[in-house]
C-alpha cells in the first residue's frame, strides 16, 4: 500500500542538465570541469591562465569548441586558435568576456569583451568589443575572422547574457559609462540575431554607481526577468524586459551596516528557479569578528534592509570570488585565499532552490587536481540553465508528474523515462514499478533544434514488512484484557528503525487514514485476540499497510525470591541505595524455572512497562528498597510476569557526631549510648581501633575518638554500617579581664573576671580556693608574676589559669648564697607582660653597673661588676617598662647591698 505525495512544480533535483553548450568549464590556472550525465569530471588539459573573468563554449552535444580569458583564445585541442591572440579583453576584470553563438548558425560565434583601462603601448581604448569566430570544415578548430570590433566607448567591466523572449535572439548586457571615465549609470543591451550583432544597443539610464576599487559580477536570472549586479558594499537587482531590452529599478541593498561593519561581495548568481540570489561576501567588523560567508537572499520575499542569510560562515581565510550556476542545477563557488593565493578546490551549493540550510552548501568539495582556482569562473548565457526537467522523487507505484521549463517555447518533446517507457506529452505522468535511480531524458525541440535534457530521479522503495506477526502479553488476572504497547511490533515487522507507525482497528481506516488509534503505547485490547493494522512510513514518505495480532494469554503468577544487597559505600552518591546485579538474578530464574535459551527474561520498574515491554532495566541497577517486575517471554510470547522485591540491607545507626562529658564522670550521671538492638552484632572501638565493647550499649567515661560498627543479617546476607564519633570535655571558661592595682609596695590587689556556664572558685596557690561566681579580687598580693587558678565548683569543666604581673622590688640585696635575696630584680617583669624592659643599676657616682632587659629579667643582679664583688653600700636603679598595651612605667629608687 503506497502513499501518494503531492507534486509541486519546482526544481529540486541535484541532476538536471541544460543545453550542452555549458558542459565544459575552463578557468583559473589551467583548471577545468566537464559536466556529463550524472557526473562531474575534473579536466587537467586546460592551458589558460585567467586570474578573473573567462568564458567557454561547447556544441549542442557537449563537445568542447573553445575558451578564452578575453585576451587569448584556445581551441578544443587546447592550442591557441588561429588569430586567437591580442583580443582587447582585460583579463583582470571579474567578467572580461562572454561567448555568444550566432542564432540559427552552427559555424559562427561572437566573443564579447570588456575593457576598462586605456593604454598607450599598445594603444588600447576602453570600451565594449566583440570578435567573430568561425568553426567550419575550413576551420574545424576555429579561427578569429573578425577581431576587436568596438561597440561602445564605455568603461563597462561587467557582462552577462540571456535569451530574448522569442527564444531565438540573445541579449548581451553590460553596465557602465556612456563615455570614457564617465559615471557608471547605463545598461547597454546588445541584441544578437541570426543576422549578427546589432551595433546600436538599447540603453537604460538608471542610478549612478560610485566608482571604487572593488570589482564585482553581473548575472541575469535564468528566466530572463532580472539582472543582479554587485560592486563592493552595494548590491542591486533590476527588472529586465527581455522583449524590448530595457531595465527598471527593483531592489538595492547597502551591505555596509555602519561606519565600521559590513559586507563586501564579488561573485553572485541566481538559483535555477530565478527566485533566490546567492553571493559570496567578506564580512568585516570593528571587533575583529571578520568572516567569509556564502549568503542566500530570497529576492521575492526579502524585507527591506534584509541582506540575506549566511548559509556558510568560516573565519576570514577566503575572499569573495565568482559564483556560477551549472548545467547540473548546482551552484559552484570559486575559492581563493584572503591573501590572494589560489586554492585547488571549489565549493558547491547542492540544492540552490531550497531555503536555508536545506540548500546544502559544501565547502572545498571539488578537487581541481593540477588546476588552481582564482577569482573567476566561466561566464555563460544564463538562460541556458533554464532548460530543465521539473519533478519530485516519488515512491514506487506513485505517479511522477513531469514538467519542463525552457527559455523558448517547446515545439515538441520525446520522453524516455529510463525504464523502457516513453511519451510525447509535454507534461506526462509516469509510475515506476521498481525502486532505484533512473536517468530521464527529454529531447525538446526549440526553434527546429533538438536539445536533450537529462535528470536523475530516485524511485523510493516501500517499507519491507513481515506479515503474520503478533504481540502476546501475559494476562495474570485471567480477564482476557491487557495493556499493550503497539509500537513493540516494530522490532518484529521490519528491521528498519527509521520508520514511522500509525495504528488502526480496520484495513479501511488504515487505507483512508481515519479513526487512528490515539495512544498506541497504552492500548487495551477490545477482543482477544484482536487484529491491528499498521501504516508504516519510511523516511522518504513511502507507506505500506500490514496487519498483526495482539493476544492476552493467561499465565499464573510466578513466585520469585527477593534480591538482597548491602547498601552502597558511604562515599557513594547513592549511599542509601544498593547495586542489584540483575544478570545474576536472570541466571537464577533460568535455572530455577528450567528455562531454555529461547526464553527472554527482562526486568521493568512497573507492571505497566513490563506489559508493554518498554524501558527495560539495566542489568546493573542502582535502587533503594523497592519492587520490580520480571517478564519472561517464550516462543508464544508469554511465560509470566512476576514482582520481585529488592531489599537494601542497611543497618541504621542513630548516633551523634560529638558528645560532651564532665572531666569527673563519676561525680555525674553516666551518659550511655545505645545501638539498635534489632541488629545482630556490635563493635565499639577506640581511636586506636581496639575493640572495647561488643554490647549494644556503651558508657562514655573519657574523651577521645570512638567508632561503632553494627552487623545485620537479612535473607542470609550480612551487611554492616559504621559511625565515627568523638567525646570531649567541656571547654574551660574564657578569661575576660585581669586587673592589677598597686597602692603601695605591700598593698597590691588583683581582680579577675571570666565568662563560663558554671560558678567558679579561684586560688593563688592551687590549694586554697575561694569565691563562687565569675569574678574575684585578691588583696595584699606579693609583687611578682602571680598565677590565678580557676576551677568549676561542679567539677565538670576543665580547670584553667591566668597570670598577673605585680611590679615591686626588694629594699636590699644579700648575695651570700643562702637562697634569700641573693639577686636583686624588679618583681613582675616578664616579656609575657612587657614588650620593652630597660632597668639600669648605678653606683652613687651614676656609673651603670648592670642592665636588666627582656633577655635576663628573670635572673636579676648578683652585686658584681666585671666579676668583682662590690662592697656593701646603697645603689640606685631606673626602670623603664612598656606593657603590651603601650602603657609606660617609669620608676626610680635605691636599695642596699649588704655583705657579712
Amino acid at each position: 500500500m503506497n502513499k501518494l505525495l503531492p507534486c509541486f512544480f519546482f526544481f529540486i533535483s541535484l541532476y538536471c542538465f541544460s543545453q550542452r553548450e555549458t558542459d565544459n568549464w575552463f578557468f583559473g590556472n589551467k583548471a577545468g570541469l566537464n559536466f556529463g550525465i550524472d557526473v562531474v569530471n575534473t579536466l587537467t588539459d586546460g592551458q589558460m591562465i585567467a586570474p578573473a573573468g573567462c568564458s567557454s563554449i561547447s556544441d549542442s552535444n557537449g563537445k568542447l569548441l573553445f575558451y578564452t580569458n578575453g585576451s587569448t583564445v584556445w581551441n578544443s585541442n587546447h592550442e591557441i586558435m588561429k588569430n586567437g591572440e591580442g583580443l582587447v579583453g582585460e583579463v583582470d576584470l571579474a567578467q572580461s568576456s562572454i561567448i555568444i553563438p550566432k542564432p540559427n548558425n552552427d559555424n559562427i560565434y561572437y566573443i564579447f569583451m570588456n575593457r576598462k583601462t586605456k593604454t598607450n603601448s599598445p594603444t588600447l581604448f576602453s570600451g565594449i568589443y566583440f570578435s567573430e569566430v568561425e568553426i567550419s570544415s575550413e576551420y574545424p578548430l576555429g579561427k578569429i575572422i573578425r577581431k576587436n570590433t568596438r561597440l561602445a566607448n564605455s568603461t563597462a567591466q561587467r557582462i552577462t547574457a540571456v535569451h530574448h523572449k522569442n527564444g531565438k535572439d540573445i541579449w548581451v548586457i553590460t553596465y557602465g559609462s556612456n563615455y570614457y571615465n564617465g559615471p557608471d549609470n547605463i545598461f547597454f543591451a546588445f541584441k544578437v540575431t541570426q543576422k549578427g550583432v546589432t551595433f546600436t544597443p538599447i540603453k537604460t539610464k538608471l542610478n549612478k554607481i560610485d566608482k571604487n576599487s572593488y570589482g564585482g559580477e553581473m548575472k541575469a536570472s535564468p528566466d530572463g526577468s532580472k539582472v543582479a549586479l554587485s560592486i563592493g558594499s552595494k548590491l542591486y537587482i533590476y527588472k529586465f524586459d527581455n522583449t524590448v531590452g530595457t531595465f527598471s529599478r527593483f531592489k538595492a541593498f547597502n551591505l555596509q551596516l555602519n561606519f565600521t561593519d559590513g559586507y563586501i561581495c564579488n561573485g553572485l548568481t541566481f538559483s535555477p528557479n530565478s527566485k533566490i540570489l546567492y553571493y559570496s561576501a567578506f564580512y568585516y567588523e570593528s571587533g575583529n569578528n571578520d568572516s567569509y560567508n556564502i549568503m542566500q537572499l530570497n529576492i521575492e520575499n526579502a524585507p527591506r534592509f534584509f541582506l540575506g542569510t549566511p548559509i556558510f560562515t568560516i573565519p576570514p581565510s577566503r575572499a569573495s570570488a565568482s559564483a556560477q550556476l551549472a548545467s547540473d542545477g548546482k551552484i559552484y563557488i570559486a575559492q581563493i585565499n584572503s591573501d590572494g593565493s589560489p586554492t585547488k578546490t571549489l565549493g558547491i551549493i547542492q540544492n540552490p532552490n531550497k531555503i536555508g540550510v536545506e540548500c546544502n552548501y559544501t565547502q572545498d568539495v571539488i578537487n581541481l587536481e593540477n588546476g588552481l582556482s582564482y577569482f573567476g569562473l566561466p561566464n555563460f548565457i544564463q538562460s541556458y540553465f533554464r532548460n530543465r526537467i521539473i519533478t519530485e522523487n516519488q515512491c514506487v507505484f506513485d505517479m511522477f508528474n513531469f514538467a519542463l521549463d525552457s527559455y523558448a517555447p517547446i515545439d515538441s518533446v520525446t520522453w524516455d523515462f529510463g525504464d523502457g517507457n516513453t511519451s510525447n506529452l509535454i507534461n506526462p505522468e509516469h509510475a515506476y514499478t521498481a525502486p532505484g535511480d533512473y536517468i530521464v531524458t527529454a529531447t525538446i525541440n526549440i526553434n527546429n533544434q533538438d536539445i536533450p535534457l537529462y535528470k536523475k530521479v530516485t524511485v523510493y522503495p516501500l517499507p519491507k514488512l513481515i506479515p503474520n506477526q503478533e504481540i502476546i502479553q501475559c494476562d495474570d488476572d485471567n480477564d482476557g484484557v491487557n495493556l499493550f504497547n503497539l509500537y513493540t511490533i516494530a522490532d518484529k515487522i521490519t528491521t528498519d528503525t527509521t520508520h514511522i507507525y500509525k495504528f488502526y482497528r480496520s484495513l479501511t481506516d488504515a487505507q483512508n487514514d481515519t479513526n487512528q488509534i490515539s495512544d498506541p503505547e497504552n492500548f487495551y485490547n477490545e477482543t482477544n485476540p484482536q487484529t491491528i493494522y499498521t501504516k508504516v512510513t519510511s523516511v522518504n514518505g513511502c507507506s505500506d499497510i500490514e496487519s498483526f495480532s495482539i493476544e492476552a494469554l493467561f499465565r499464573p503468577a510466578l513466585t520469585i525470591n527477593p534480591i538482597t544487597v548491602c547498601r552502597n559505600p558511604e562515599n557513594s552518591i547513592d549511599e542509601d541505595k544498593g547495586l542489584f546485579d540483575l544478570r545474576v538474578k536472570k541466571s537464577q530464574i533460568i535455572s530455577d524455572l528450567g528455562l531454555s535459551k529461547l526464553e527472554k527474561v527482562s526486568f521493568f520498574d512497573s507492571v505497566e512497562n513490563a506489559q508493554k515491554s518498554i524501558n527495560p532495566l539495566p542489568f546493573e541497577y542502582i535502587s533503594g528498597s523497592t519492587t520490580i517486575w520480571v517478564k519472561i517471554e517464550n516462543e508464544n510470547g508469554c511465560f509470566g510476569i512476576s514482582p520481585i522485591d529488592l531489599i537494601v540491607n542497611h543497618p541504621q545507626i542513630n548516633l551523634q557526631d560529638n558528645y560532651t562529658i564532665c572531666i569527673s564522670p563519676s561525680d555525674h550521671p553516666a551518659i550511655i549510648l545505645n545501638a539498635d538492638s534489632s541488629n545482630d552484632r556490635f563493635e565499639w572501638k577506640d581511636e586506636n581501633n581496639n575493640t572495647i565493647s561488643t554490647s549494644n550499649s556503651f558508657t562514655l567515661t573519657k574523651e577521645g575518638g570512638f567508632s561503632l560498627t553494627i552487623y545485620k543479617i537479612v535473607n542470609g546476607i550480612e551487611c554492616s554500617n559504621s559511625k565515627n564519633f568523638t567525646v570531649n570535655y567541656p571547654p574551660p571558661p574564657e578569661i575576660l579581664n585581669v586587673e592589677v592595682n598597686v597602692q603601695s609596695e605591700t598593698d597590691n590587689s588583683v581582680y579577675i573576671s571570666i565568662d563560663g556556664d558554671s560558678s567558679y572558685e579561684f586560688s593563688l596557690d592551687d590549694t586554697t580556693y575561694v569565691g563562687n561566681g565569675t569574678s574575684h579580687s585578691f588583696n595584699n598580693v606579693q609583687p611578682g608574676i602571680a598565677t590565678i587558678y580557676i576551677r568549676d565548683i561542679n567539677k565538670c569543666e576543665t580547670p584553667t589559669k591566668a597570670s598577673a604581673s605585680i611590679i615591686g622590688y626588694p629594699k636590699f640585696l644579700t648575695p651570700n648564697a643562702d637562697g634569700f635575696n641573693d639577686y636583686w630584680k624588679v618583681y613582675g617583669v616578664s616579656s609575657n607582660f612587657f614588650k620593652e624592659i630597660d632597668i639600669k643599676i648605678f653606683n652613687r657616682f651614676g656609673k651603670i653597673l648592670y642592665v636588666i632587659n627582656d633577655n635576663n629579667s628573670e635572673f636579676g643582679w648578683d652585686g658584681t661588676y666585671n666579676n668583682i664583688k662590690l662592697p656593701s653600700n646603697d645603689y640606685w636603679f631606673h626602670a623603664k617598662l612598656k606593657d603590651l598595651n603601650d602603657n609606660t612605667i617609669d620608676k626610680k629608687g635605691h636599695f642596699t647591698l649588704k655583705r657579712n
